[in-house]
């Protein structure tokens, strides 16, 4: 988590260093904090489903998925902050306003997930509850992380701009094909499950004997 945030911090500062604490400086800030956040979500996003698809050679992965969850919530605060300086110094709203509830979710469901890994916190918690937040919170952040790199700003520069977009853009979409297969083979296992047998007669008799 420290070296996450310690990361996040220092490359939003080489961002405003070389290009100034304007607009266009934290724009750029604000991409490269959210792609170094994203490399964390990523690996705690894919970690259970790789494990549920290929087996034990991804399940030292899947076990980090708490501190990988941990370490982008904390690189993305730099993100956040980024994003509050950019709303203080910009003459009008940055992004629509519904793009701004869209992603403010996304931000929300991220420390709540965070703060629900607080062993206390999540001991009140029921267990459909957890897994429903846990799953339904991970599939909408990363939902956000998509749309935000297929946004207008991926194809409104050059190809190399592009080019630059493209690599996070293939990430979520086959982060999202790993996580549906991983429900498929999930719910095959459930329905394919043996029905348990049923108890044996014991010879006496009972009201539904007769």
């Amino acid at each position: 988590m420290g070296g996450a945030y310690l990361g996040s911090l220092a490359i939003a500062g080489l961002a405003l260093a070389a290009f100034g604490h304007g607009v266009h400086g934290t724009t750029f800030g604000l991409q490269l904090t959210a792609r170094w956040s994203y490399l964390f979500f990523i690996l705690a996003y894919v970690g259970g489903p790789l494990a549920t698809l290929f087996g034990p050679g991804f399940q030292r992965l899947a076990r980090r998925g708490r501190e990988l969850g941990l370490a982008f919530a904390s690189a993305h605060l730099t993100h956040l902050c980024l994003v509050v300086w950019l709303y203080y110094i910009s003459p009008k709203p940055p992004i629509p306003q519904s793009a701004a509830l869209y992603f403010g979710i996304a931000a929300v469901l991220t420390y709540l997930l965070a703060l629900f890994s607080i062993s206390s916190l999540l001991a009140k918690l029921p267990a459909s509850l957890w897994w429903g937040l846990r799953t339904l919170g991970m599939d909408y952040i990363a939902l956000a992380f998509l749309r935000d790199f297929l946004g207008a700003s991926a194809f409104s520069g050059s190809f190399l701009h592009f080019l630059a977009y493209l690599p996070f853009v293939a990430t979520g979409l086959a982060a999202a094909l790993i996580r549906i297969a991983a429900y498929t083979k999930k719910a095959r296992r459930k329905w394919a499950r043996p029905a348990p047998a049923p108890a044996p007669a014991t010879g006496g008799s009972s009201i539904t004997d007769h």
